[in-house]
């Protein structure tokens, strides 16, 4: 997940960058990856020659059983499906910090106490940000502001220790390279009128590649001199999500010629663009995979990816020919519901009907701000884990184990909250088989009933109004009058109708609750709706008398300035026997 602010906060990195200069069974085989040669081969990193190694070999592989690819574990031959959380906050001070392998901020026991929490309700995995602190004391870089802080290595290691302990696989993940310790300096050199610098100089740039793989030297070879577990690790993830700027050099030029470390493409040529950044993502974990391997060779690398058409559209990413390209090991895609479908998710990720490696679902999770009641979120997110399964995720990673902090515009519900009720509901020993989606107890008479309108938009059915996913919407595409109705498929005393509303612009409306009674033909109206409204504005009806005998509902739009639609109609009351 991008960090709350964070957009903001990569964009003054990027100005400032840009200003300053800037073994398995014998039906079992090996994945293996394709490598396509990049246009111009640049020289290779001098790698060290006595890097030690570490003492404990990695308990999680990865390998294709007839072509498909799976983790598996090393020591049983069983495969090994990651399920777990984000353990990305921690308490502090009455809310929550992001901070949590900072020095005073870390704390050992309580990192047991999850993690042996975790491995009792059968979870096996979290993934961890390694360098979220990444400036000022206490932080992953030296104060004198060259290489790695001891004691911030100390506390990697003994989380390390915690994972072994508990038996937790660790997923670390850098968030990005710290603006502490001289590496983003280094990898900033050189950077102009061409490369904006930051991530336009990151992945594209030789003093990058280099200042990146110190940045990753130094870490490794900081945990094998701590004798660190490194059993416990599951991998390392090169990015928490990589992307680049669109609207900044390199992307942004429409003429000219640029070098990088794969060779000189014609940036007025929109295909040699695209595959201008293809290559140098590419050859970029090429390079930091080669350097981790140095130091522990049986290390598992991976890197993380988001949809920016759907999450932030200024960005640039591109994932369909890495998954066919890269020496990655496997791949961490990051999806939230509430926005668009998980289908689209995975068109943009170009997944669908990709298996050769396996694919972490490393984030997901259900935002506050759309999913209001934890119930309800809680039946979102167990269809979206069950119907990732269709799409060839083999792990899921929630986010997160505890909520962030209360002021961040992006919480989403932690696992812990309202007394660890979806780190109970979605535990392993609970939900086995995460594919099959998790009955939590409804009350809505509406949901998943019969729904027809006056008109529809082809991605905004009907059934979209009904699916207790305050995420998605009915549409008609036009505007008033339009109507929607559903048939409860039996006869009801009703109590409450909520209407969750879908509308831009924000104005005046007018909407009738209509209601059909068992055995009668028509619609009667027993409510209207009138005034100014705004897009998710829930409107409640209760009536004072309970509706009775009541099978069908229509809410019918006479006054609107925008088309009609709603995102979510919710209706309550008890049964009436016949």
């Amino acid at each position: 997940m991008r960090q709350p602010l964070r957009a903001i906060f990569v964009f003054i990195l990027a100005v400032f960058a840009f200003t300053a200069c800037n073994l398995p069974p014998s039906q079992v085989s090996a994945t293996s990856a394709a490598e396509t040669p990049p246009l111009t081969q640049p020289p290779a990193t001098e790698p060290a020659t006595d890097a030690p190694q570490p003492q404990a070999e990695h308990r999680i592989g990865v390998r294709q059983v007839n072509g498909v690819g799976e983790f598996y574990d090393k020591q049983t031959g069983e495969p090994f499906i990651p399920r777990g959380a984000n353990y990305a906050f921690v308490p502090l001070g009455g809310g929550y910090t992001n901070l949590i392998l900072k020095v005073g901020i870390y704390d050992p026991a309580r990192t047991r106490e999850d993690f042996a929490t975790l491995k009792r309700l059968g979870y096996n995995t979290v993934r961890v940000f390694l360098d979220h602190c990444s400036q000022g004391l206490g932080c992953i870089g030296d104060s004198d502001n060259v290489g790695l802080n001891p004691d911030y290595l100390d506390n990697i290691a003994d989380m390390m220790s915690a994972g072994r302990e508990t038996g937790i696989f660790i997923l670390f993940t850098s968030n990005d390279l710290p603006d502490q310790g001289g590496y983003a300096e280094e990898a900033n050199i050189g950077s102009g009128g061409t490369f904006a610098g930051y991530r336009n100089s990151y992945y594209l740039r030789p003093h990058a590649i280099t200042a990146t793989r110190r940045y990753w030297r130094d870490l490794l070879t900081g945990l094998i001199e701590r004798d660190a577990a490194f059993d416990a690790v599951l991998g390392w993830q090169l990015l928490n999500e990589q992307w680049m700027f669109r609207d900044q050099p390199p992307l942004s030029l429409t003429s000219g010629l640029v070098e990088t470390t794969t060779g000189s493409y014609d940036i007025s040529d929109p295909d040699q663009k695209t595959q201008m950044v293809s290559d140098g993502i590419v050859y970029y974990i090429a390079q930091m995979k080669e350097e981790i391997l140095l130091h522990d060779p049986t290390a598992l690398v991976t890197m993380g990816f988001f949809v920016p058409e759907i999450a932030a559209p200024d960005w640039y990413v591109e994932t369909a020919s890495l998954l066919q390209k890269s020496d990655l090991d496997f791949f961490d895609f990051h999806a939230y519901p509430g926005f668009h479908t998980l289908r689209d998710h995975a068109e943009h990720f170009g997944m669908i009907g990709y298996d050769a490696k396996p694919i972490l679902l490393g984030e997901y999770g259900a935002f506050r701000h759309i999913y209001a009641e934890i119930d309800l979120a809680a039946r979102v997110i167990t269809r979206w884990v069950a119907e990732s399964c269709e799409y060839g995720f083999d792990g899921w990673l929630y986010w997160t184990y505890y909520p962030s902090d209360a002021s961040a515009g992006d919480r989403t519900w932690g696992l812990v909250d309202e007394g660890n009720y979806m780190l109970d509901l979605f535990a392993p020993v609970n939900q086995p088989d995460p594919c099959v989606a998790a009955e939590i107890p409804n009350d809505n008479l509406a949901y998943g009933k019969p729904a027809t309108a006056s008109r529809s938009l082809p991605n905004e059915p009907p059934a979209n109004a009904v699916d207790d996913d305050t995420g998605t919407q009915w549409g008609a595409g036009e505007g008033p009058v339009q109507w929607i109705q559903i048939d409860l498929q039996g006869t009801y005393r009703i109590t409450e109708i909520r209407l969750l509303v879908a509308q831009y612009p924000a104005g005046n409306t007018t909407h009738r609750v209509q209601v059909r009674t068992s055995g009668s033909d028509a619609y009667q109206t027993v409510h209207e709706f009138s005034g100014s409204t705004n897009d998710n504005d829930w409107l409640v009806f209760s009536p004072e008398i309970s509706l009775e005998n009541v099978s069908q509902i229509r809410i019918q739009t006479i006054v609107s300035p925008s088309w009609v639609a709603w995102k979510e109609i919710q209706v309550y009351g008890e049964p009436i026997q016949p």
